[in-house]
């Protein structure tokens, strides 16, 4: 795998060449792929590391409705290429009503995606919605991530982060309480987590015997939104009202800005083919970026 140093000469690159006012280091030679654009408020990223497909969540709203329950949201799919395949994928209909979605996870050939209050499933093999899960309590489902096994979701509203049980019979176990908990990630069996609201990235004690530990680094953000753990430990990490994508070195300490944009939602790495995938919320845009190396 590439170091973290040449990602983040990956990252320097893509990103100027998206608008923002940065230029590449040593390390890596960047290709522009495309600026995808025809979006609907494209809110999250996450490619599927068994086939290479893309999945992008539009939520389809105007300004200040981002958490109504809408019934125009869909998602689209892009190519392992990083090219555009569909943009409606998957649509919302009378028979399975598609609100808002928001941050996704995939586990075992299924899709599941944030809605609001419930969780979304759909099958990847065939794009065939398949059932929902209900949240009781929900406020603001926001993100969702996987550890291969559990499927776990944030509620920033609720200030909460839930281990989810997929037979929808049982109840949903919280796992921790964090004030404005946005993007959560897993790495090498630990997981973290981001607060918009108190701009800090966290670790957590899935056991719940340790409350969320912050890095101490709130000074450096403003609404922290998605997360992406590299192979060696350093994070990346989007602050969709700061307008920036930052790297996070393995120390927890040193924190570079990679890029200067608008609006970075939760943003998607695919590991296999070197790209980064960033959701512009309110430009209706998702920029794809390849690494080459030299």
């Amino acid at each position: 795998m590439k170091s973290v140093r040449r990602f983040a000469s990956f990252l320097l690159a893509a990103l100027a060449w998206g608008g923002a006012t940065h230029s590449a280091g040593a390390g890596g030679a960047l290709e522009p792929a495309a600026v995808l654009e025809g979006f609907a408020v494209p809110e999250c990223a996450v490619v599927d590391p068994q086939t290479g497909f893309v999945y992008v969540s539009n939520i389809a709203s105007p300004p200040g409705e981002y958490w109504d329950d809408n019934r125009e949201g869909f998602f689209s799919r892009l190519r392992p290429d990083g090219t555009l395949d569909t943009l409606r994928w998957v649509e919302s209909s009378p028979e399975f009503v598609i609100n808002s979605p928001k941050g996704m996870c995939i586990v075992d050939g299924k899709l599941y995606a944030a809605d609001n209050t419930r969780v979304l499933i759909i099958g990847l093999a065939e794009g065939k919605p398949e059932r929902r899960i209900a949240v009781p309590g929900a406020q603001r489902l926001n993100d969702m991530a996987t550890d291969g096994r559990g499927v776990y979701v944030s509620d920033t509203g609720a200030g909460r982060i839930l281990r989810l049980d997929l037979t929808g019979e049982g109840p949903h176990e919280t796992v921790a309480e964090l004030e404005g908990v946005n993007g959560i990630t897993f790495h090498e069996g630990r997981m973290f987590a981001v607060s918009w609201g108190l701009h800090e990235v966290y670790e957590i004690d899935r056991a719940g015997k340790h409350e969320p530990a912050p890095f101490g680094l709130a000074a450096h953000f403003t609404n922290l939104d998605g997360i992406e753990v590299l192979d060696d430990g350093a994070m990346i990490v989007s602050d969709f009202i700061g307008n920036k994508v930052c790297l996070i070195a393995p120390d927890r300490k040193t924190v570079t800005t990679l890029a200067e944009l608008e609006t970075p939602a939760d943003i998607g790495l695919d590991r296999k083919n070197h790209r980064l995938f960033v959701p512009q919320l309110r430009k209706d845009k998702l920029a794809v970026f390849t690494l080459r190396d030299r």
